[in-house]
């Protein structure tokens, strides 16, 4: 959040003590997200885990334990609105019927387009195309967003995707 102009600060909203096995949830300036006038809002939330780390996978250097996403909601919206520009979800046990990743888009905001799973920095890339202003310049907004999501593309565990990078039924709505 620190590559975009104003105050953003991720909360995790359950307190106390962390332990394996229970979702815990973070949310972007107490669900309200940050707000650039005439420009627009970004509102992000997340679920996430705490699970044993695969030894063959990561470095035990680095810990027994890791974080996993367990669902995603990142959403742009439109200046003084709650009008969607887009959203990114990804929602595996809510009560809609579509559970996969996927993107909400114009022109219609409500058809939901399969996408692979989005990491935040990609929904943060977002944010500057569509005019968020940054805190720093071009070059370290990508230096400083590459290595943030490093871990995410090196060890994400939800990597089925086709030759190509991104499942075979990316691009066809439903």
């Amino acid at each position: 959040m620190s590559t975009l102009a104003g105050h953003g600060q991720i909360a995790v909203v359950r307190r106390g003590q962390y332990a394996k096995g229970r979702i815990y949830s973070w949310e972007l300036n107490g669900g309200q997200g940050m707000t650039w006038p005439g420009v627009g809002t970004f509102v992000a939330n997340m679920n996430f885990e705490i699970v044993d780390a695969d030894p063959d996978r990561h470095d035990p250097e680095e810990g027994t334990l890791r974080v996993s996403t367990r669902s995603y909601h990142y959403h742009f919206l439109e200046p003084g609105t709650r009008r969607a520009k887009w959203r990114m979800h990804w929602h595996p046990t809510g009560c809609s019927s579509f559970t996969d990743p996927h993107l909400h888009r114009p022109p219609d905001i409500k058809v939901h387009w399969p996408t692979p799973r989005m990491s935040f920095e990609t929904a943060i890339r977002w944010c500057e195309v569509e005019g968020v202003p940054l805190a720093c310049d071009r070059s370290e907004f990508e230096d400083r967003l590459t290595e943030a999501e490093s871990g995410f593309r090196l060890f994400g565990s939800w990597r089925e995707v086709t030759d190509s990078g991104y499942p075979s039924r990316l691009g066809q709505p439903s």
